[in-house]
């Protein structure tokens, strides 16, 4: 008898197995369409609702690496650095090799100036995806601000490499150029950037700042005006510019 009762109660552990799996195929269904409306919503700028979404996702599945991941995002628009951290440590410790966690927790390392940081992680997501244009650039930006204006100039250029109409990458590259005093090459990544994006006033200040420096003060007045016409809000932060650049000038005579 004992034998048979023992029996009986496997038999019903295993009868009790589908009904398992099937509730646990019917949460991680409800995750997934939690998950894809908090997109949807995130794709409409209602961050609130995405938030919300990606929440239950993570309430219905735990394991959900995408999930937290977008979670994380959310959290940075909002400025919550320390939660967003926290969503990517999450979404990286299940999936290891998730090269979009590491370079978005990398982001937030950076706002939070944790810059050597935002380096190891951006170097991770560039060693799992090689081709991830964005962590290419964001490496570039987090060497820029430690003024690391070689590596930054090296990485800016392996976005360009991967994505000619990067815009914003030819305006950085700009900028660490003229810094590190290749004017030349400054300009053409300023032409470059105004080629693909002619509304950027920033693009046609710090052309204007480099033509200054050229000694092309015709072509200077000209993109100033310019930027001022595109963004009037500018004219302080120009001014002050273009008043140091004048007296930077004046020095090296």
């Amino acid at each position: 008898m004992f034998h048979l009762k023992a029996l009986l109660l496997t038999s019903s552990i295993f009868l009790l197995l589908p009904g398992l799996a099937a509730a646990q195929q019917t949460r991680q269904r409800s995750a997934l369409d939690y998950y894809n409306r908090g997109n949807e919503r995130q794709q409409k700028k209602d961050l609130q609702g995405a938030l919300e979404d990606y929440t239950i996702a993570l309430a219905f599945d735990e394991n959900f690496a995408l999930a937290w991941n977008n979670r994380g995002v959310i959290r940075f628009f909002n400025r919550e650095m320390t939660a967003a951290i926290a969503d990517y440590n999450r979404a990286i410790e299940l999936k290891p090799d998730y090269a979009e966690a590491w370079n978005n927790r990398g982001n937030a390392r950076q706002e939070q100036g944790e810059i050597s940081l935002a380096i190891k992680d951006y170097s991770e997501a560039i060693r799992l995806n090689p081709k991830y244009t964005v962590a290419w650039y964001s490496r570039g930006s987090a060497k820029h601000t430690q003024q690391d204006l070689t590596g930054a100039i090296s990485d800016y250029s392996q976005a360009i490499a991967l994505n000619a109409k990067y815009a914003s990458a030819f305006y950085n590259r700009g900028i660490a150029q003229k810094e590190n005093r290749n004017l030349p090459g400054a300009l053409n990544d300023f032409n470059q950037s105004l080629k693909l994006n002619p509304q950027n006033s920033l693009s046609w200040a710090q052309r204007g700042i480099t033509y200054l420096l050229l000694g092309q003060e015709a072509n200077a007045e000209r993109d100033f005006s310019t930027c001022l016409k595109l963004d009037p809000r500018l004219k302080s932060s120009l001014e002050l510019s273009i008043h140091k650049t004048q007296q930077s000038r004046l020095a090296a005579q």
